[in-house]
C-alpha cells in the first residue's frame, strides 16, 4: 500500500516537473557581479557601508512588527498586516537564548505555555490547549501523528534549534489551511535552506557549542549549506547528552523540599542529522529533496520521589527507553508561470517513520509488608505518507487566492507487555500480560482547502477561507486479539473569515472567527487496558465524535516610531470535547474509564503585549496574558490546563552596532485556582511564583568573515523552587539556579 501510494506521489511531481519546466527552463535570468580595483580608502568605505547596511537589516529582523510571517496565511505579511494573532522568534533571538528545543521559549511568549521538562519532553501549549489540539510543524509539514496521546502530542526536540531560520506560532485554530489536529494553534518551525546563487560556489555555515548547568548538559552542532551553480546543498548534525536536572530547597504550595532535589528522568542523549539537495532550473521553479533523521535514549515525563515530599504515595516512571524519526521529503516549486488557474504551484510529497518504546514502572505500598510493582512496555511504529498540493493565483489587484488539498495516511503498529509483582511478606506472586492496548490500525485523512485573501480599501483587507475534512480510522488484524476490524469515520466542513482595518497608518483593528476541527485520535478510539499511570482501567470508544470548536478574536495593533502595542481578547468554544471520565464501573479491579465527548466548554482571556525602543540602545518588553476556562456541561467540574494569570517583562541594553548585549527578564505566573487535584499534595490551589533570568551575549570579530557570539545565561537567579501548572499535578519542579554557556561561529 504505501509503495503504491509513493508511486503514485512520484508519478505526480515527476508529471508536473516534465510539463512545467518546459516553459521555464529557458527563462532564468542570470547575472554576475565583478568589482573594479578599489584604493585602500575604498575599500574601507565600502565595508562601513555593508556594516551600516548589516545592522539595520539587522534591526528590522528584531523589531517585533517587521517580522514576515507565512504560517498564518500561506502568504508572505508582516506581523502588523497579519489579521490573527501570531508570535515569531527570529534565527538571531533563537541564537542569543539558545533553548533546548522551542518549547523553552512559550513560557515568555504571549498566549503559550509548556507541558513536560527536560530538553526532549517538553512540549507546546496555546491558549489552553495542548497535544494532539496543537499542530506541530516542519517546513509546513504536519510532524504529528495520530497515534500519540491528546495530552501529549509530537515533540518539538524532533527539530533542531541550531538549523532553524524562524518559529512562527498561530494562536487560535487553523483547520482551515491544516485540518484536524490545528483546533487550539500551530508551531511551524522553518528551518533554513540554502540561498541559491546563479554562478559560482557559494559556502557558509554555523557551528557552536552548548554548555548548561542544568542536568550537565553538553550539546556539539554544526550545519553547513551552499551551492554551486544551481545545485544548493545543506547538511547538519547535533549531538547532546544531558542528565537529570536538581531542583532547588523550598516550598510550593503544600510541598516542602528540605534540600535540593534530583528530578529523575529529566535529561536524555540525543542525536540528529540532516541533508538537503536542492536544483534550482531558474529563477521561477526548483525542486528539493531532504532526508531528517533523529534519535533519542532514555528522556522521561520526569519524577521526584515521593519520599522527598509525600512518604507513602506510589512512585510512578514514565521512560522513553528509545525513539527514533526518519523523515524524506520532495518537493516542486515554480512561480510566475500565469496559468488560468494558478500563477505560483508547490507539491510536496513526504514519507515519515515515527518509532518508540514506551516504559511504565510503578510502585505501590498497600500496606507494611505488602506492595505491588507494575511494569509495562509499549512499542510503537507508525509510518506516515502523505502530500500537500497548494495553488496560488492573483484574481485582481492584490487579491490573492490560495487553494489545495492535502492527504495523509498514519499506519500504526504495536505491542505491549505487563508484569504485576504482588508481594506479601516475602512471598512475590507474579502474572503477565501481552495483550496489546491499542489495535494496529490505520488513520487516514483528506483535505480541501480554499483561502480567498480580498482587498477591501486602504489599509484593509478580508480573508475568507473554507475547507473540507474528512478522516476515517480502521482497526486491522491485531495478534493478541480476536476483536473484528472496527471502522470510524468523520467529516465535515469549516470556515473562517479574518478581518484586518487599517484605522490609520499604524493603527489596526483585528477580528477574526472561524470553525476549528479534530477528528479523535487512535488511542482515543480504540485503546483498552490499564492506564499509563496505573490508576485506572480505560476502554475503547470507536463511537466517538469528533470536537469542533468555534474561535473568535477581537484585537487593536499600534506602531508608532518607537512603541509597538498588541491587545487580543479572545473566546474559544469548544463543542464535544473529548475528556476522560469515570464510567463508575470497577473492571480488572480498577475504577473504569473511558474518552467521551463533553457537550461544552469555554476557553477566554486576554493577551497584551508592548515594546518600547530607544535610539540609545535601551529595549522595554512586556505581555500580559490572562485565561480563564470553564466546563459549561459540568460547572461544578472545574477545568483548566493553563495558568490563570501571567506576566513576562525583559529590560535590554544592546551597544551600538549589536557588538554586545545585556537584559534582565522576570516572569510572574498568578495562581489558579480552576483545578481539580483530587488528593495532590501541592493543596487545593496552584500557588503563584515568579522567576528571574539574567543574560547577555558578545560578538566577536564583527565584521569579519568568521563572527563569533559568546553567550551567557543565569537562570532562576533567586532558586525558587515552582512547577508550571502542566507540570505541577504530577509534580515535576524547575531546576535550580544554574547557567547556560554558549558559542556560536558562523562563516
Amino acid at each position: 500500500m504505501k509503495r503504491t501510494i509513493l508511486n503514485k506521489i512520484g508519478v505526480v511531481l515527476l508529471l508536473v516537473a516534465l510539463m512545467i519546466s518546459s516553459n521555464t527552463l529557458l527563462g532564468g535570468d542570470e547575472r554576475t557581479k565583478t568589482n573594479a580595483g578599489l584604493d585602500e580608502a575604498g575599500e574601507k568605505a565600502q565595508e562601513r557601508e555593508k556594516d551600516k547596511q548589516a545592522e539595520e537589516d539587522k534591526k528590522k529582523q528584531i523589531v517585533l512588527h517587521e517580522e514576515i510571517v507565512v504560517t498564518a496565511t500561506r502568504t508572505e505579511k508582516t506581523i502588523l498586516n497579519v489579521p490573527q494573532p501570531v508570535n515569531v522568534v527570529n534565527q538571531e533571538r533563537l541564537v542569543e537564548l539558545a533553548p533546548n528545543n522551542i518549547s523553552d521559549l512559550l513560557p515568555e511568549l504571549p498566549g503559550t505555555d509548556v507541558v513536560g521538562v527536560g530538553p526532549n519532553q517538553s512540549r507546546p501549549i496555546i491558549r489552553g490547549l495542548r497535544g494532539q489540539r496543537i499542530l506541530l510543524l516542519s517546513d509546513g509539514i504536519r510532524l504529528s501523528n495520530s497515534r500519540r496521546t491528546q495530552d501529549f502530542g509530537a515533540i518539538p526536540a524532533l527539530v533542531d534549534i541550531s538549523g532553524m531560520e524562524r518559529v512562527e506560532i498561530v494562536r487560535g485554530p487553523a483547520s482551515v489551511l491544516y485540518g484536524s489536529e490545528a483546533i487550539g494553534g500551530v508551531v511551524n518551525m522553518i528551518t533554513v535552506v540554502p540561498s541559491y546563487v546563479d554562478r559560482g560556489t557559494h559556502i557558509s555555515g554555523n557551528f557552536g557549542y552548548r554548555y548548561s548547568s542544568v542536568g550537565t548538559q553538553n550539546k556539539a552542532f554544526v550545519n553547513l549549506s551552499g551551492n554551486v551553480d544551481k545545485f544548493g546543498f545543506m547538511v547538519s548534525g547535533t549531538y547532546r547528552k544531558a542528565d537529570a536536572y536538581t531542583a532547588p530547597a523550598g516550598t510550593f504550595g503544600n510541598i516542602t523540599l528540605d534540600k535540593d532535589t534530583l528530578v529523575n528522568d529529566t535529561g536524555v542523549q540525543d542525536n540528529g542529522f540532516n541533508l538537503f539537495f536542492g536544483y534550482r532550473f531558474n529563477e521561477r521553479s526548483d525542486i528539493s529533496l531532504k532526508y531528517e533523521y533523529y534519535d533519542a535514549k532514555d528522556a522521561g515525563f520526569g519524577y521526584v520521589d515521593p519520599d522527598a515530599y509525600s512518604p507513602g504515595d506510589p512512585t510512578i516512571q514514565l521512560l522513553y527507553p528509545d525513539q527514533k524519526m526518519r523523515k524524506l521529503s520532495l518537493r516542486y516549486d515554480i512561480r510566475g508561470i500565469h496559468f488560468a488557474l494558478a500563477d505560483s504551484f508547490n507539491v510536496t510529497g513526504y514519507y515519515m517513520s515515527n518509532k518508540r518504546t514506551f516504559d511504565t514502572n510503578i510502585a505501590i505500598t498497600l500496606f507494611p509488608g505488602a506492595g505491588m510493582n507494575i511494569q509495562s512496555s509499549n512499542y510503537t511504529d507508525v509510518g506516515t505518507i502523505g502530500a500537500r498540493f497548494e495553488f496560488r493565483k492573483a484574481l485582481f489587484e492584490k487579491q490573492v487566492l490560495t487553494y489545495g488539498l492535502d492527504i495523509f495516511q498514519d499506519d500504526s503498529e504495536n505491542t505491549d507487555t505487563s508484569t504485576t509483582e504482588m508481594s506479601f511478606f516475602g512471598s512475590t506472586f507474579t502474572s503477565f500480560d501481552a495483550t496489546p492496548n491499542v489495535p494496529n490500525a490505520f488513520l487516514r485523512s483528506f483535505g480541501l482547502f480554499l483561502q480567498d485573501d480580498i482587498p477591501l480599501f486602504s489599509r484593509s483587507n478580508l480573508i475568507l477561507g473554507v475547507r473540507y475534512q474528512n478522516v476515517r480510522a480502521e482497526t486491522k488484524q491485531t495478534s493478541g486479539l480476536d476483536d473484528s476490524i472496527v471502522k470510524s469515520s468523520d467529516s465535515t466542513f469549516v470556515g473562517a473569515a479574518n478581518f484586518l482595518l487599517g484605522l490609520t497608518e499604524d493603527l489596526k483593528l483585528i477580528a477574526s472567527i472561524g470553525r476549528g476541527f479534530r477528528s479523535p485520535n487512535l488511542p482515543e478510539r480504540f485503546f483498552q487496558g490499564v492506564t499509563p499511570d496505573g490508576s485506572g482501567f480505560q476502554i475503547a470508544n470507536p463511537d466517538l465524535k469528533a470536537e469542533s470548536s468555534f474561535n473568535m478574536d477581537l484585537g487593536l495593533r499600534y506602531n508608532w516610531r518607537i512603541l509597538f502595542l498588541e491587545g487580543t481578547y479572545f473566546r474559544n468554544m469548544i463543542y464535544d470535547g473529548i475528556q476522560i471520565a469515570r464510567t463508575g464501573e470497577i473492571s480488572s479491579g480498577l475504577p473504569e474509564y473511558q474518552n467521551v465527548n463533553v457537550e461544552k466548554l469555554r476557553l477566554q482571556g486576554f493577551e497584551g503585549l508592548l515594546q518600547l525602543d530607544f535610539d540609545f540602545g535601551i529595549r522595554l518588553s512586556a505581555n500580559f496574558n490572562y485565561f480563564k476556562s470553564k466546563n459549561l456541561t459540568n460547572p461544578e467540574l472545574p477545568y483548566s490546563d493553563t495558568y490563570g494569570s501571567r506576566l513576562n517583562m525583559n529590560l535590554r541594553y544592546t551597544y551600538p552596532r549589536d557588538l554586545f548585549w545585556i537584559e534582565y527578564h522576570i516572569r510572574y505566573n498568578g495562581n489558579q485556582k480552576d483545578v481539580l487535584l483530587v488528593e495532590n499534595p501541592i493543596g487545593d490551589i496552584l500557588p503563584s511564583f515568579t522567576v528571574h533570568s539574567l543574560r547577555a551575549g558578545i560578538t566577536l570579530f564583527q565584521g569579519s568573515k568568521f563572527p563569533q557570539q559568546l553567550g551567557i545565561t543565569i537562570g532562576n537567579l533567586t532558586n525558587t523552587l515552582y512547577s508550571e501548572f502542566s507540570n505541577a499535578s504530577f509534580f515535576r519542579p524547575g531546576p535550580k539556579r544554574h547557567f547556560l554557556l554558549t558559542w556560536n561561529a558562523r562563516f
